[in-house]
């Protein structure tokens, strides 16, 4: 896995499943895991883990549950430390629904039912199973509310094929929904017997994240006051009954349009503003014994690079990736890099308090925007420490060996206490570390790529690395490189 957002480890027993199994419910928000695949997460879980205490010849005492992403997609991995089950694959390739309804094999049908492409291995005493998932490009989501249940069918056939919908009878469930969930268009009747449509709408609005959602109203009313008062609520369409489907899916359709256009200007405008509040982006830098070069594309997003001296001499540098992309990103980011500024003015805190208040302060916040984030550590005579929350695995670069480190703790926020057990190392000459946000991740370094490497100098495996597979990255990316500079006598 080249990106752990989710990581947790549990003792394995059966008074344990249950939590195995809400582990992904109140997370799915912040993953951005839509109903179905957390449905699908949680019942692979919970099977998987009863059959590891059913079959292998010694069940494991502990598993660690990863959820991430790899160059193909989103992934899920589940390490044991049992002994190897060495049927496994035989068994689930075996396994088929139809015919094991009565017996106790059932839940690996429906892992195989579930997720079909996998792939099982032993590694130093751990056995892991990876899951790999399908990413389905999700259909844009209608809400769509009426007290008529024959209009409601009506408007689901006319619209199941093309989106995904949430429908509701009564508009006090469907502010209630959307209290927690979101939608990109919400369809409703104009008339509604105890809430109006433009009341509906007026409550909407009072939420500030649906403050700009569109709607288009529904209504058998042809009165001229009715047409007048739609249009003097400012809303985005009206459409007078009985309904065609080509019509229907037409005006939904401008409607999403202009509302994309209209939220892409507004971003543009408001990315202009934000990048003259910024600080200028750091570039290359020398500290003692160190060398860093950064690379940024899109300086203004949601990527950011601090770099710190601490009381004790030594050197912290910080980089870190708001999730997604856009205005939103670099707002929160640019939120994010005055935050721990703030704190890194107590010069007596340590990397691992660092990481610990981070995490508390998000967890405590439970905010829906994920935060990425590598810590470096700087120490005297090369040593360097490396926390990983949910960044891309960075690399490690010798002239002996080329590998990403895999020490991670998943992102910060996601539960009350974290694992801050750091990569540990000391770099000798020649040796560098090279840290990079998801949009540089998304290039595939292969094993040719990465013997390379190990030929090159620090500053060349950063311009190689920099510049490897350009053209496929993402906008936002950045690239950080360090290296240790041995004194000269």
């Amino acid at each position: 896995m080249d990106q752990v957002l989710l990581q947790r480890r549990f003792q394995l027993n059966y008074s344990t499943l249950s939590h195995i199994r809400s582990l992904f419910t109140d997370k799915a928000a912040a993953l951005d895991i839509n109903p179905t695949r957390l449905q699908q997460l949680q019942l692979v879980c919970s099977e998987y883990s009863t059959n590891l205490l059913k079959h292998p010849p010694q069940p494991p005492s502990t598993i660690t549950i990863r959820y991430g992403r790899n160059k193909q997609g989103d992934c899920l991995e589940i390490h044991d430390n049992g002994s190897p089950w060495e049927e496994l694959n035989a068994m689930i390739n075996a396994a088929d629904l139809p015919n094991m309804l009565s017996e106790s094999g059932m839940g690996l049908a429906i892992i195989k039912a579930t997720f079909a492409d996998f792939d099982y291995r032993t590694s130093n005493d751990t056995n892991i199973i990876t899951f790999y998932l399908s990413n389905q490009k999700q259909k844009q989501h209608l809400l769509i509310v009426d007290d008529s249940q024959s209009q409601l069918k009506l408007l689901a056939h006319f619209l199941e094929d093309n989106y995904q919908l949430t429908i509701f009878s009564q508009a006090t469930e469907a502010i209630e929904w959307l209290t927690h969930n979101h939608c990109d268009l919400v369809l409703t009747d104009f008339h509604m017997p105890i809430m109006s449509g433009i009341t509906f709408r007026d409550h909407v609005k009072q939420q500030r994240r649906h403050a700009i959602l569109p709607f288009v109203f529904i209504s058998g009313d042809s009165l001229a006051d009715s047409i007048e008062l739609a249009g003097q609520s400012a809303i985005d369409d009206y459409l007078l009954k009985p309904i065609n489907k080509p019509h229907l899916l037409g005006v939904i359709q401008r409607v999403l349009e202009r509302h994309q256009h209209l939220t892409t200007q507004y971003q543009l405008q408001f990315e202009q503003q934000l990048a003259l509040c910024l600080p200028l982006p750091i570039r290359q830098t020398e500290v003692t014994h160190w060398h860093i070069e950064i690379s940024q594309q899109a300086e203004n997003s949601g990527d950011f690079v601090m770099q710190h001296s601490l009381a004790d001499g030594t050197t912290l540098v910080i980089l870190g990736d708001h999730m997604g992309h856009g205005a939103i990103a670099k707002a929160n980011g640019a939120v994010w890099l005055g935050y721990i500024s703030g704190l890194l003015e107590n010069d007596d805190i340590s990397p691992a308090q660092l990481y610990q208040h981070l995490n508390t302060r998000l967890y405590l916040s439970q905010s829906q925007h994920l935060l990425c984030l590598m810590l470096i550590h700087l120490q005297e005579d090369g040593q360097v420490a490396c926390f990983n929350a949910g960044m891309p695995a960075p690399l490690y670069c010798s002239q002996k060996q080329s590998d990403e480190i895999q020490q991670t703790s998943g992102l910060l926020g996601l539960f009350d206490e974290i694992d801050d057990e750091p990569w540990l190392n000391t770099l000798s000459s020649g040796a560098s570390i090279h840290c990079y946000s998801d949009g540089l991740a998304e290039s595939e370094w292969n094993k040719k790529a990465l013997r390379l490497l190990t030929d090159l100098t620090p500053e060349q495996r950063h311009q190689e690395l920099w510049q490897y597979n350009a053209s496929m990255t993402a906008d936002d990316k950045t690239l950080v490189s360090i290296s240790y500079c041995h004194s000269h006598h």
